[in-house]
């Protein structure tokens, strides 16, 4: 009955597994499981001990179904936990709708994306446009298995991203939106300053920092009221076969086969710029250019989220971390040696030391804040950047990357307070990770009204439960 996620990172081992056909077959499962740990699963795509289970696992992959409906002004959907992200698309589309924001893939379901606060870039997470939360779980007075509506207040705030704490997702009510165009093209400059700049004519964009080349690659994005392009369709293969694959086999063939850092740096400095299309302006679809086919190759990933004011010294710390893992440099400029130092990280540094050659662009996504609790981009103020550094090591020959991702994750939330993202690797302790977010003790409160016994909780969700609480706003 083992099962593993899609990095190969995480194993389930559940005591028993089902794949409830409605939700009164989940409440049966429940009123039969009574007493013992509880939890859903989506499609697995997700790095963490989130996704770990050792009790009873609930695939609610036929809990798919999706109604659109007026409320107000608002389009609002209605929507299966199980639903994947790329069967709701299509039948939004069908009445002329999309979601407000979208993820990289569309692999997941939609109450796994919202209980991670899956996000894309320009606007807020997934999670922020959720308006209600259908919730199976245990009445406090009779015991049984019951279902309850979450639809306002802290609950709500809580139900949005809640790392499936509270119970099981039955449903998700969404705020949806009609279907839009996106124009994009790309550009490359060396300063940050012209990649932000660019953010006032094109909310959505999304940057690369290209490591060993270190210059930033940008893929300025917006809507556009144009119709879709002549060459969409062209450029949609050209992302497919030149990006989405083309670029992942290159890196997969030096990285696993040829294991050559030198030529990982001269691929990235001369050979894959190259296969980048500059100020090519096409518009499409927004379900079908705001999506890359991420998922298409294995991969481990760690993502951290900064605050705007932090970005420009968080970029920098990264690219010279990456020098000194990579082998380049034997240690930071001196002021980041001094902020090493400061948070006492120098043997933490020095171990990183020629221990891993970084083989992917950093992927930049400008996240709007959050109306939750605990999502990455929850907090009212500036908006969020989320830093993400991806490795195609082998499963095998992780060791590396771990040990870098683990500095990164430490040294990042010490120095500029980022928080990791709950559904990849997320090295940090427990009291590590809560006192990232000044309202996780409201977020603990809801979990143990809804949940007091703790069964739908892994071993890492109880921890972050137990954990000493937030130390107060981050600065």
């Amino acid at each position: 009955m083992q099962r593993k996620n899609f990095g190969r990172n995480q194993v389930l081992q559940p005591s028993a597994a089902y794949t409830p056909a409605d939700e009164q077959e989940v409440l049966q499962i429940l009123d039969r499981h009574r007493g013992q740990r509880i939890r859903a699963v989506g499609r697995l795509h997700s790095w963490s001990e989130a996704v770990l289970s050792d009790g009873v696992l609930l695939d609610l992959r036929q809990l798919n179904d999706v109604r659109l409906r007026l409320d107000g002004d608002q389009l609002v959907a209605t929507v299966g936990a199980g639903c994947q992200i790329k069967r709701l698309l299509k039948e939004l589309d069908r009445d002329g709708a999309t979601l407000h924001s979208l993820g990289l893939i569309t692999a997941q379901t939609i109450a796994g994306a919202i209980s991670t606060g899956t996000h894309g870039s320009g606007r807020n997470s997934m999670s922020h446009y959720v308006v209600g939360v259908r919730l199976a779980h245990y009445d406090a007075y009779s015991g049984q298995a019951t279902i309850k509506e979450l639809s306002a207040g802290e609950p709500l705030q809580a139900a949005r991203c809640s790392l499936g704490s509270l119970g099981i997702i039955l449903a998700v009510k969404i705020r949806c939106r009609a279907q839009y165009h996106v124009q994009e093209h790309f550009t490359e400059s060396r300063r940050l300053s012209d990649v932000l700049d660019a953010e006032a004519s094109f909310p959505l964009q999304q940057f690369y920092l290209v490591p060993w080349r270190w210059s930033y690659f940008i893929q300025h994005r917006r809507e556009h009221d144009q119709p879709r392009s002549r060459l969409a369709r062209l450029y949609r293969l050209y992302w497919l076969g030149v990006m989405d694959y083309g670029l992942i086999l290159q890196i997969l063939f030096l990285e696993r086969v040829v294991r050559s850092r030198r030529l990982i740096r001269l691929a990235f400095r001369r050979i894959i710029p190259a296969f980048l299309i500059h100020n090519w302006r096409v518009t499409d679809r927004s379900s079908s250019m705001l999506v890359m086919r991420h998922d298409a190759f294995r991969h481990i990933e760690i993502e951290v989220f900064v605050r705007r004011d932090k970005l420009v010294d968080a970029l920098g710390f990264a690219q010279e971390a990456i020098k000194v893992a990579g082998g380049r440099e034997s240690t930071l400029s001196a002021d980041n040696q001094q902020r090493i130092e400061e948070v006492g990280m120098q043997e933490a540094l020095a171990g990183l030391h020629d221990q891993y050659c970084h083989h992917f662009p950093i992927c930049v996504r400008r996240v709007l804040p959050d109306d939750t609790l605990i999502s990455m981009a929850s907090g009212a103020g500036e908006d969020w950047y989320a830093l993400s550094f991806i490795s195609y090591a082998s499963p095998a020959r992780r060791a590396g990357f771990s040990l870098f991702a683990s500095f990164m994750a430490r040294s990042m939330s010490r120095l500029f307070h980022a928080r990791p993202h709950w559904g990849k690797v997320c090295p940090l302790e427990a009291n590590e990770l809560t006192s990232l977010y000044p309202k996780f003790d409201a977020f603990r409160t809801v979990c143990n009204t809804l949940d007091p016994q703790g069964v739908f909780q892994n071993s890492w969700t109880a921890a972050l439960l137990e954990a000493d609480g937030p130390a107060g706003d981050i600065p």
